[in-house]
Order: structure tokens, then C-alpha cells, then sequence
């Protein structure tokens, strides 16, 4: 019988041989996981079992913040754009709807990233829904500056209508030209209208809390 890891501060139940190396909800370390005793857990009453559930201590202010946040769902996406005879691409969990008829996309993107500056010049970007099996695309487009390194060096892209490049090996494709900016301090929501559309595989989404938990 598989293993069940349960996290000592917010109670998050992990099915596995060993403990996740971060908590997908709260944040902490291995260190502050517990192994659940099948047994134990089948004979608790259920008064015993809610007196069992662990009590959470409260941090300080900026660390309840940040921990609050990270039980908002995310998905990953990888934000591609081109201007000026140059591509890249960057990954990025901030990417949702705002209306579907017409239909409008918003994302957020760190000033500081090249992939920002191509957006800016041309007012154009693409998306790409990563799968639950691309982990290796967050990484090579999340650690490193497209400024330095060609990010889609030897991988199967393809462009799209607008010109941009797009993965191949992804669930969906999406295409959007910016009609609205909001200045968000270190960060730009963009607001777009989705231009073209491309369905490339089935399966489910990668979600941040499964990247963390898997990676």
C-alpha cells in the first residue's frame, strides 16, 4: 500500500514512498511532514481523528501572506513573444480569461524579463498550456534570460499566425494582441484580445501546486 505523508502545518495529505520535497499548499520542507499509519487512521474514531488534525500555528504577518497565496490555484504557462527580429519565451503562472465573447486573456509579466520588452514593442504574445508532463519546458524557460540563451534551441516549436513562436509538444495554443496595460508595481497585467486558437493534445493542465510537488 502506497504511503501517506501528511503536512504538520496545514494538513496536506501525500501519497508516495517518501515525502514531497516542498508542500504544494503551504510551503514547507519535507521536515514537517508526518507518515500516517494506515492502520491508526482506519481505527480512529471520528472524534479522535478531528482531535488528531494538527493545529496551526499562526506566523507573522508576511509569512501568513505568502502562504495564503499559494493556496490560490495556478496553472503554468509558457508566455512567448517576437519584436524586432528576436524571439523568447518565459514561464509564467499568472494567465486567465476575462470574457469569452470576445474572447480576452490577461497576464502578468515581470518588468525586469526580456519577454516584457518584447511585448511591449510589439503588442503581441503567445501562450502555450503546459501538460502535466512539462516540467522540463517550466524549467528551461523559468531559470535563465532569454537576453543570454536561445531558449527554444532544440525544441519542436512552430509559428503562429501572429508570428510568434508557439510549443509543440503542449495541450493548447493561444494568440493575443494587447489592448490594455495595468501598471502592478514590479509586474504589467497585459489585456488581450485571443486572436487564434489551436487544440494539440489531450490530457490535464499543469497546475503550480503539481509542479512543486512533482519537480
Amino acid at each position: 500500500m502506497e504511503k501517506q505523508w501528511r503536512c504538520t502545518v496545514c494538513g496536506y495529505i501525500h501519497n508516495g514512498e517518501n515525502p514531497p520535497e516542498i508542500c504544494p499548499i503551504c510551503g514547507v520542507d519535507a521536515s514537517m511532514f508526518e507518515l500516517i499509519s494506515p492502520v491508526d487512521e482506519a481505527k480512529a474514531s471520528p472524534e479522535a481523528k478531528s482531535a488528531a488534525k494538527p493545529v496551526i500555528a499562526q506566523p507573522d504577518k508576511e509569512t501568513a501572506i505568502r502562504q495564503a497565496l499559494y493556496r490560490i490555484s495556478y496553472g503554468l504557462y509558457i508566455i512567448t513573444a517576437q519584436a524586432e527580429g528576436r524571439d523568447n519565451g518565459q514561464c509564467a503562472n499568472t494567465c486567465f480569461q476575462i470574457t469569452s465573447d470576445p474572447a480576452k486573456v490577461a497576464i502578468g509579466i515581470n518588468k525586469k524579463n526580456f519577454t516584457h520588452e518584447l511585448i511591449q514593442k510589439s503588442g503581441k504574445f503567445g501562450v502555450s498550456v503546459l501538460s502535466q508532463t512539462g516540467q522540463d519546458y517550466a524549467r528551461g524557460f523559468g531559470y535563465r534570460s532569454g537576453r543570454d540563451v536561445n531558449k527554444f534551441e532544440g525544441l519542436a516549436v512552430h509559428r503562429g499566425e501572429s508570428g510568434v513562436l508557439l510549443l509543440d509538444d503542449v495541450l493548447v495554443t493561444m494568440e493575443a494582441t494587447v489592448t490594455g496595460q495595468l501598471d502592478s508595481g514590479t509586474h504589467t497585467l497585459f489585456l488581450a484580445d485571443v486572436t487564434a486558437g489551436e487544440i494539440l493534445q489531450e490530457g490535464d493542465p499543469m497546475t503550480y501546486a503539481f509542479f512543486r510537488a512533482s519537480k
